[in-house]
């Protein structure tokens, strides 16, 4: 074996690669500035300083812009998996200490801080009181990028609507979600009171479909094909085009709530255009015993028991 040469990685080589990954994730060396708060000389210098210690170019950067080459993407998946790995190192050498501290990454979907059955504020609150020496990464994604966040294992513990199940994630299933379609109260249908001539204004509007209900918002409402449609990812999006006053869309009841009060929104047939989503806490089924993640879990059931006693009890009211 004399000759042969072993790469061993060294404090400098992680901070290259550091360098490298927000450069990859950034697009750019530009781009990367403020992420790394450095000027662009000096992370071309550092690119240029991994690449001579790897023996090879990660990228292609100039007029043409900036590009990885094959073994630059090679490098760069390889990257995130040594930085997940160092993560969950991390996480199980605080554990064998008996710590509650670590990592603790959590997904949603967004526009769920309106919504009073969410358990996921009462649970970080009880996280929160239990350790201060977590950290958690909190990431708002939309539902099919959540569940592959979950099985890539970016994302310990997603929470959101879920359309398909896929096979090697685990749903807990925690409560039903109202939608309303709703307009802008400056919208022509907010003046009509005849409902079949709401109906059929219904099918003539353009309406705002999210991105990844595949146009499941839009068969209840007879549209025509020949409007132009908006299609978003975000609710925040969508209340948008709203209240622009050019569309009309589904919300969920609680996050349209502030803007009806205030007679901005203006819901159509209530009783007749609407429909409910299950929520879902979603986890992969070979989930590593982790004492934060199941902590985090624990909590999350006490929060759902919670809000069910307070529902019952105003109820009885």
């Amino acid at each position: 074996m004399k000759g042969l040469m072993v790469y061993r990685l060294s404090d400098t080589d992680i901070r290259l690669l550091h360098v490298f990954r927000a450069v990859v994730e950034c697009r750019g060396f530009s781009n990367a500035q403020a992420v790394l708060n450095v000027g662009q000389p000096t992370i071309s210098s550092h690119i240029s300083q991994l690449e001579q210690r790897l023996g090879f170019r990660l990228c292609d950067r100039g007029r043409t812009g900036f590009r990885l080459t094959r073994k630059g993407e090679s490098v760069y998946e390889q990257t995130l998996l040594l930085f997940k790995a160092h993560e969950n190192f991390q996480n199980i050498t605080l554990e064998l200490k008996g710590k509650l501290s670590g990592f603790l990454k959590l997904g949603l979907i967004d526009s769920t801080v309106t919504d009073s059955n969410s358990p996921i504020i009462r649970s970080l609150e009880m996280l929160n009181n239990k350790a201060n020496e977590i950290a958690i990464r909190l990431s708002i994604l939309t539902p099919n990028h959540l569940e592959k966040a979950v099985l890539d294992g970016d994302v310990d513990i997603a929470f959101g609507t879920f359309d398909q199940q896929l096979p090697n994630l685990r749903y807990k299933p925690v409560y039903t979600e109202h939608n309303t379609l709703y307009c802008s109260y400056n919208h022509p249908i907010a003046r009509l009171t005849k409902e079949s001539e709401i109906r059929q204004a219904i099918a003539d509007s353009r309406k705002v479909t999210r991105s990844y209900l595949e146009g499941e918002d839009l068969f209840p409402l007879g549209s025509d094909h020949s409007v132009n449609h908006a299609s978003v990812e975000f609710l925040e999006a969508a209340a948008i085009m709203l209240l622009a006053g050019g569309h009309i869309g589904f919300l969920p009841n609680h996050y349209a709530k502030m803007w009806e009060e205030r007679g901005k929104l203006f819901p159509i047939l209530r009783d007749e255009y609407t429909y409910t989503s299950e929520f879902f806490i979603v986890t992969r089924k070979n989930l590593r015993g982790s004492v934060i993640v199941e902590t985090f879990l624990e909590d999350l059931d006490i929060a759902i028991a919670e809000i069910k006693a307070n529902d019952e009890a105003n109820q009885g009211l």
